[in-house]
């Protein structure tokens, strides 16, 4: 009975010396950094708000420029419609019935069309343009099955604006028409007098233009209501292209930028248990497996701002000297930064935009464990991934009153070295924690942002439909008012090239007005929509690459072109005998 007593005792002796061992080791310990880490610090999800910011923004902008160009189109289409019908207005007003009989048959006219287009509109609108922009993003995202939102109130207000624009319009065209006699609205409308322009008194350069030219020149200013839709239109649709290419040269090249561009380094390596000097085994891997390497401190501060908080990520380095290897410092017109002093820091474009940093102001910062640094901004650098701040080792050591730890590493694998092994070697490395390969980045980031493509070929497409209602709707409306003067140029002898040229001549200087009114104006709304793009960790550039510029201006120009085509058809087809119907 004693021996499985002394056992039991030595066992519980034992269980006790383990324990007191394991405090031991626990009490050795050093405390953990814990970092808590919210959705918005995945880059997947932050592209994936940036690009449902950008398709959000693009959808507040092109409603204004439809809705123009439909109340345009109503105005000139029912306008045109009532003058036609002045004769017939005339016969109904004479044979006894009211204004308002005539009236209402115009405008039921109108109102019909109207509900009509805004039934299919939106229905289509609602259905078709989510589900292609969304079929694009499940190529990179998760396939996830997309809810129809049927909005009564947008659909309501789309109504009201389709009928004031129609039933609107047509209602005031009718009571000017309605306001002549019975006799003068069976007679037809006399043509537009001609006038002189201002350039009529610029002798040197009226002079050497072609008589067909000053012809035309005065036909653009005899047709103001047109002068003015057309610039308008035409501006609209060139602002549309400028917009749409100004998004992908702003947004799609950011990842290239920052990973080619600003973090040159290939790769970076979070370290832990690195107190002073690096492990032997560590320093020895790192000499092999790599060219040069950088180690610094990083960690997750908070920017005090009036009295609000925001994340940002503090870079500090015992020494800027060769930092360009790893990372380069410069301001956004491409100039390199000086190395900030001590009490000095630098931060990131992003951080200076939206939360009022100026170069020469003071910010505060505050770590998790609530020390807190003070220092002056000393420049302000290019940089569209994450918020960063960068200040020597030694203005962090002096306000914290400790040594900087060192945690994270900078690192240019040796030449024609494969990066993913190199960085599996790396990773079981005890001392080091993770190993983050820029080049991965920079391909998905590109990946991510291709999707921008098809919103840009959504633009496109949206501005050919604009230019192409504008210029149709217009050019048939000037043409059908011009019919006797047109058949008379071809009873005159003017060949069918001439004939063309001396009508749509007239598209073709309408269109280059439009055009440059449309770059400056596509500019502002480029501007003013990459102002809506806040997404947190990512920062982009506000700019429009001559190429777009130029492809803006070539696509109007070819809807133009293609527009002309259709309207030689119809020049065509114009009798001459049309001539000899001349107003009494």
């Amino acid at each position: 009975m004693r021996a499985p007593l002394r056992t039991s005792t030595n066992r519980q002796g034992d269980a006790e010396k383990d324990i007191a061992d394991g405090e031991k080791e626990l009490e050795k310990l050093s405390a953990p950094e814990i970092y808590v880490l919210d959705r918005n610090t995945n880059i997947g999800y932050a592209c994936f708000e940036n690009d449902s910011e950008i398709v959000a923004q693009v959808a507040r902008i092109f409603p204004v420029f439809f809705i123009l160009v439909a109340a345009l189109v109503c105005m000139t289409t029912m306008s045109r419609m009532v003058e036609e019908q002045r004769t017939q207005i005339g016969v109904l007003k004479a044979l006894g019935y009211s204004e308002g009989t005539v009236m209402g048959k115009f405008m039921f006219y109108s109102g019909s069309a109207a509900l009509i287009g805004c039934i299919l509109g939106y229905f289509g609108g609602t259905f078709l343009f989510p589900k292609v922009i969304w079929k694009t993003y499940e190529l990179m995202y998760l396939k996830l099955p997309m809810p129809y939102l049927f909005d009564t109130k947008l659909a309501l207000i789309a109504l009201a604006v389709s009928l004031i624009c129609s039933v609107g319009t047509t209602w005031f065209s009718c009571r000017l028409e309605l306001s002549e006699t019975s006799a003068g609205l069976m007679r037809p409308k006399a043509p537009k007098a001609g006038k002189r322009v201002l350039l009529e008194n610029v002798g040197f350069i009226w002079k050497r233009l072609k008589f067909l030219h000053k012809v035309s020149i005065r036909n653009i200013f005899r047709y103001k209501k047109r002068l003015f839709m057309m610039i308008l239109g035409i501006g609209g649709c060139t602002a549309l292209l400028v917009t749409g290419f100004g998004l992908k040269d702003s947004i799609a090249g950011f990842a290239d930028t920052q990973y080619g561009e600003i973090e040159v380094a290939d790769a970076s390596a979070s370290l832990k248990n690195i107190d002073g000097e690096l492990p032997e085994a560590l320093s020895s891997l790192l000499d092999e497996n790599t060219t040069d390497y950088r180690l610094m401190y990083t960690g997750s501060w908070d920017l005090l701002y009036g009295k609000k908080v925001k994340s940002v990520t503090v870079n500090a380095v015992d020494s800027f000297d060769g930092l360009e290897k790893y990372y380069v410092l410069r301001d956004m017109e491409g100039n390199a930064l000086s190395a900030p002093a001590e009490g000095e820091a630098v931060v990131s474009h992003s951080i200076a935009e939206r939360y009022n940093v100026k170069k020469g102001g003071t910010i505060k910062l505050r770590d998790e464990n609530m020390r807190e640094l003070n220092v002056k901004v000393s420049g302000i650098f290019e940089n569209h991934v994450y918020n960063v701040v960068f200040m020597g080792s030694s203005t962090m050591e002096k306000q914290l009153g400790e040594k900087t730890a060192t945690n994270f590493a900078l690192l240019n694998f040796n030449d024609g070295a494969d990066i993913y092994k190199t960085s599996a070697v790396l990773s079981k490395n005890g001392n080091i924690t993770t190993v983050v390969l820029f080049g991965d980045l920079k391909e998905r980031l590109s990946k991510m942002m291709s999707s921008l493509d098809y919103i840009v070929l959504i633009v496109i497409i949206c501005a050919a439909g604009l230019a192409f209602i504008v210029l149709y709707n217009l050019t048939n409306i000037n043409i059908t008012e011009r019919v006797r003067e047109i058949a008379t140029i071809k009873v005159l002898g003017f060949f069918r090239r001439e004939t063309s040229s001396y009508v749509l001549r007239e598209n073709l200087a309408l269109t280059a007005f439009g055009t440059a009114v449309g770059l400056g104006l596509g500019i502002l709304v480029h501007r003013f929509v990459m102002a809506q793009i806040r997404v947190d960790l990512v920062d982009f550039s506000v700019k429009v690459l001559p190429k777009s510029f130029l492809y803006s201006v070539l696509l109007t120009f070819l809807f133009n072109f293609i527009v002309d085509l259709f309207m030689e058809l119809k020049l065509e087809k114009i009798n001459m005998a049309e001539s000899l119907k001349s107003i009494e």
